[in-house]
């Protein structure tokens, strides 16, 4: 991606974590990046074009983290582990991104392009699933429905990462990486 375009993507995720989506205007994104609106346009043809590419963008990012975690990992605990850790790291890191992404997912899921969405969702999952595979055959993961694993190893992580990016708790979500990790893989060990 143009430098050009991040800074567009930055530009935009600043004023819409200030003044939300529906009242940023792309002059307040022109202002901050110093882009011209010519070009933000010619980059993403509109306001909701932003939207979505932010948000595919950070999903992207995560992702492609995500999996190069999982290549690195060896054994089906440090996968488990590796995925929370790289979730929890990467809200750690991108709070603003996080925030964004969970606030504003309806929008794109119900944009004209919710289909590359989709798309870049499936083939991720596809991804994940051929990962797991092998050490659900060797019965070390429990055998359950795919749809399952999410939320057994993402979700307990997710709804402290929730009230972390609200301000709702004390703790830093990392202090809490460790402890999510293995209540994670705790969660589907056979």
């Amino acid at each position: 991606m143009s430098q050009a375009k991040r800074k567009i993507l930055a530009s935009a995720l600043e004023s819409f974590m200030n003044k939300g989506v529906e009242s940023t205007t792309i002059s307040d994104i022109r202002r901050i990046s110093g882009i011209s609106v010519g070009s933000i346009y010619h980059h993403f043809g509109n306001k909701d074009g932003i939207v979505v590419a932010l948000f595919l963008t950070g999903m992207q990012d995560h992702s492609s983290l995500q999996e190069r975690s999982l290549a690195e990992a060896v054994t089906a605990e440090q996968g488990v582990k590796a995925i929370v850790r790289c979730y929890i790291n990467w809200i750690n890191e991108n709070p603003d991104w996080a925030r964004f992404t969970f606030r504003y997912r309806s929008l794109v899921e119900n944009s004209q392009r919710a289909d590359e969405n989709e798309e870049h969702k499936r083939a991720h999952f596809n991804r994940l699933k051929g990962w797991f595979a092998p050490y659900i055959e060797a019965k070390l993961i429990q055998e359950l429905p795919f749809e399952v694993y999410h939320s057994l190893i993402i979700g307990p992580s997710q709804d402290y990462a929730l009230r972390w990016l609200a301000g709702k708790t004390k703790g830093s979500l990392v202090n809490y990486r460790e402890l999510y990790a293995e209540a994670a893989w705790q969660a589907i060990k056979l």
